[in-house]
């Protein structure tokens, strides 16, 4: 069964109250904002002023490519970061926009980089130069590499968690293909046995045919 990335509850729960000692009375830099379903967070370009925190809920990202053409590149649920580039550039790399009612907790960029400490130090080092690596990166005019139904099984695999609460034509772009050629490809796997799938999950009946079709 493929589940929903884990909500976070609470300040004491998440990682980042846990980091900022809120269990033993410090005060977490990180405010909570509600935000509806498909409301933008930011916007590709954008000077980056917050940066956020996922603790409840689904935000996709999207980037222009080497068309021009934005496209949805990446989903991001709870216990994720949303901006953090802001260590190597001054606007952001993508455009956020929530799929469901969704809880992220904000922080300015002064006030993050006063938070994570010194520049220099080895863990902001690598950080840095993790987001330099992949900041800039554009999505591929092009759909990824296999069928249709090869990238399907690839993605029931490793990302259908993450994606579930998102709209099936936003999956399709992250394929590099239409939602009907979608349609169609889950109805094949479930037809051939391999899945079982409903509207809001994807359960995986048989693994070893399945990360065989995705090899």
């Amino acid at each position: 069964m493929l589940t929903q990335p884990t909500a976070i509850t609470s300040c004491s729960s998440c990682p980042c109250g846990q980091a900022a000692g809120v269990r033993w009375g410090g005060r977490c830099p990180l405010v909570d904002r509600k935000r509806r379903r498909d409301e933008t967070l930011a916007l590709e370009g954008q000077p980056i002023e917050t940066v956020w925190f996922v603790k409840r809920g689904t935000v996709v990202l999207s980037r222009s490519g080497p068309d021009g053409i934005e496209r949805p590149r990446l989903v991001r649920g709870p216990g994720t970061f949303l901006g953090l580039e802001v260590l190597v550039r001054s606007t952001y790399a993508d455009t956020m926009r929530t799929t469901e009612p969704t809880i992220v907790c904000g922080i300015s960029r002064d006030s993050l980089d006063a938070w994570l400490g010194p520049k220099g130090s080895p863990a902001r080092m690598a950080l840095e130069q993790t987001l330099v690596a992949t900041a800039d990166d554009r999505p591929r005019a092009a759909g990824a590499d296999g069928t249709a139904l090869k990238r399907v099984a690839r993605w029931i695999l490793d990302d259908a968690a993450a994606s579930c609460r998102v709209p099936r034509h936003v999956v399709a772009a992250l394929l590099g293909m239409v939602p009907e050629t979608l349609s169609r490809s889950l109805a094949q796997l479930h037809d051939d046995g391999l899945i079982a799938v409903t509207r809001r999950s994807i359960t995986v009946t048989d693994r070893p045919r399945l990360e065989e079709l995705g090899s």
